[in-house]
């Protein structure tokens, strides 16, 4: 369980960090004024080996099964020395260390600093692609498209939640969407595109053959949560320039809060896969289904699924689909919490009734 945790916070850390610089470059008055504990940067910056150190000690504890007569630390040592993620694990503390100690040193205030402090958030996203699941598949796709992804989500997640969580001032709300809204647009689309390359270079059997394991099914709930994501981002980009331009302060800021815990959520999901053996055609014996598809197909017989509609999945899905189309209209009148039940059925209803429709 732990291993989750870190990871999500791993991602959390690339993002605040991210934010923080991207912020940093962005004159006052086109960005709303915010307060943001600088420990918590500094913490975030220096929490990008330590979160990731979790995984090291994870593959360690594995490895000591095979390895009996050996010590936790020899076998630690083994994995830093002999294994890509070790070396990477190793790059990052290092240029994490130096990343701390850019951003303590005058908090950021030179713009040579804030280059040099970018620089090195960079080098350690590309580092952190290189000793990704996607780069030992494929070296050079898999290292392009793992580091777009996680440069896509860390800028539009970490201003987001900057944002929305330590505003102090004025909004600046006009100025500031001008130019966040389509950064926000391109990152989406990264996102994206990283994503579907990342799909076909991990999931060798097939999408739909995929979500008979924890790892396929984890995948499709991560995309079923990035739709109501987007509406909502959407929403608070563009409807809040025609219904309030971004007069009613209090609800902008719940509406920007949701919006970054929903994110956080697919965060947690990414942790999940991220532990999780993904479906390889490779493999000799037959991987083993899900607790959740053993419910929903108690007569399984094997994981080559396709497509068996039927009316409890179509229902499911219509069911979603209703869910999906209220969103706009509870947002409209400022309903977060019946926003919240509808985003939550736009998301389980069509889960259930993809997974009920495969045989």
């Amino acid at each position: 369980m732990y291993i989750y945790v870190f990871e999500t916070l791993l991602y959390l850390s690339f993002a605040l960090v991210a934010g923080y610089l991207v912020l940093e470059f962005i004159p006052k008055g086109l960005k709303p004024e915010i307060q943001v504990p600088f420990r918590l940067i500094q913490l975030a910056a220096i929490g990008i080996p330590l979160f990731s150190l979790a995984s090291i000690v994870r593959t360690s504890i594995i490895l000591m099964d095979f390895a009996p007569q050996m010590s936790f630390l020899e076998v630690l040592l083994i994995v830093l020395n002999d294994y890509s993620f070790g070396h990477a694990w190793v790059l990052n503390f290092i240029f994490g260390s130096a990343l701390f100690m850019v951003i303590s040193y005058n908090g950021l205030k030179h713009k040579l600093s804030k280059w040099f402090a970018l620089g090195i958030w960079l080098v350690m996203v590309f580092i952190h692609g290189w000793a990704s699941h996607p780069a030992t598949l494929s070296v050079n796709w898999g290292l392009i498209s793992q580091t777009t992804h996680v440069v896509g989500v860390s800028v539009w997640l970490g201003i987001l939640i900057l944002i929305a969580w330590f505003r102090q001032g004025n909004w600046n709300w006009t100025a500031f969407t001008r130019w966040y809204t389509p950064m926000s647009i391109v990152c989406m689309l990264l996102i994206v595109i990283a994503g579907i390359v990342m799909m076909s270079i991990i999931i060798e059997t097939g999408y739909i053959n995929s979500w008979g394991i924890n790892y396929g099914q984890a995948l499709l709930l991560k995309h079923l949560l990035f739709v109501p994501l987007l509406f909502l981002a959407f929403m608070n980009g563009f409807l809040t320039k025609v219904y309030a331009n971004g007069r009613n302060e209090r609800g902008l800021t719940l509406w920007l809060r949701l919006e970054s815990l929903m994110a956080l959520f697919i965060l947690i999901t990414t942790a999940f896969m991220g532990v999780q053996e993904p479906p390889h055609e490779t493999e000799s014996e037959e991987p083993e289904p899900s607790a959740i598809f053993k419910l929903l197909h108690a007569n399984w017989k094997d994981l080559s699924l396709q497509w068996d509609w039927n009316l409890l999945g179509v229902s499911c899905f219509i069911i979603g689909l209703l869910s999906l189309g209220q969103l706009i209209r509870t947002y409209r009148k400022n309903k977060i919490g019946l926003f919240v039940i509808c985003s939550l059925s736009s998301v389980l209803f069509p889960f259930l009734g993809l997974l009920q429709s495969v045989r």
